[in-house]
């Protein structure tokens, strides 16, 4: 618990410095998120698989490498896709691909923060492997983390429901940008930051569970009658 708001705070303070800096300040920041995202993730990895665990000072200056090069190449490989569908995005349909471009990625990459610490795969083909887990279990998958995406904008009062697209075009960003994550947090009242941090915590820990029972055809006979 108290390590969970040194990554917001991380990302702050890195925001403030690299402001007025250009391009060198936004591809510092980008690595100020991906050292936060290996060390978040490995933390994650630790509380899925290990039964017991104990972060000291050293153990947590060592998570923020132990992954940063992993995270780098899937952030690379969302960089040139971005790169790649800018034509799209600037002609007088740009509204419309965007919203299918932020609904593919939300949907087939939604399995990348699982993949980066419980598989073996990395860049696009990470990418790809997340393709393939999403098509084999769209609902069991989604629905929780639907949920949960619409019960965070609802309290923060910034859903559109005419817009429902945004729900998961909302993870893309929260993966690559550093400042949606600070924007969405901000949007809470202040005091209530803590818990949603603590919370939201919690539903990564329940995302690396149900990912390692669904990689492995597990689940028993309540997600076989889930499936059904």
């Amino acid at each position: 618990m108290l390590v969970l708001p040194l990554y917001p705070l991380l990302l702050y303070v890195g925001g403030m410095l690299t402001a007025s800096t250009g391009m060198l300040g936004g591809i510092l920041m980008s690595f100020v998120l991906a050292a936060c995202w290996s060390s978040y993730l490995e933390i994650i990895s630790e509380a899925v698989t290990s039964v017991r665990f104990r972060l000291s000072w050293d153990e947590l200056k060592r998570t923020f490498g132990a992954r940063f090069w992993d995270v780098v190449s899937v952030m690379f490989a969302f960089w040139l896709i971005s790169l790649l569908t800018q034509p799209l995005l600037q002609s007088s349909r740009g509204p419309a691909f965007a919203a299918i471009i932020g609904l593919t990625i939300g949907f087939f990459f939604n399995a990348v923060p699982e993949l980066l610490y419980q598989g073996n795969s990395r860049s696009f083909s990470l990418l790809a492997e997340s393709g393939r887990f999403m098509t084999e279990h769209p609902l069991v998958w989604l629905l929780p983390n639907l949920v949960l995406t619409f019960l965070a904008f609802w309290l923060t009062g910034s859903i559109d429901l005419s817009q429902p697209q945004t729900l998961l075009v909302t993870f893309a960003y929260a993966f690559s940008s550093p400042t949606y994550v600070i924007g969405l947090l901000l949007n809470f009242p202040i005091w209530a930051i803590p818990l949603v941090i603590i919370l939201a915590h919690a539903f990564m820990i329940f995302r690396g569970v149900l990912f390692r029972e669904l990689s492995r055809g597990g689940g028993g006979r309540r997600l076989e009658a889930f499936r059904r």
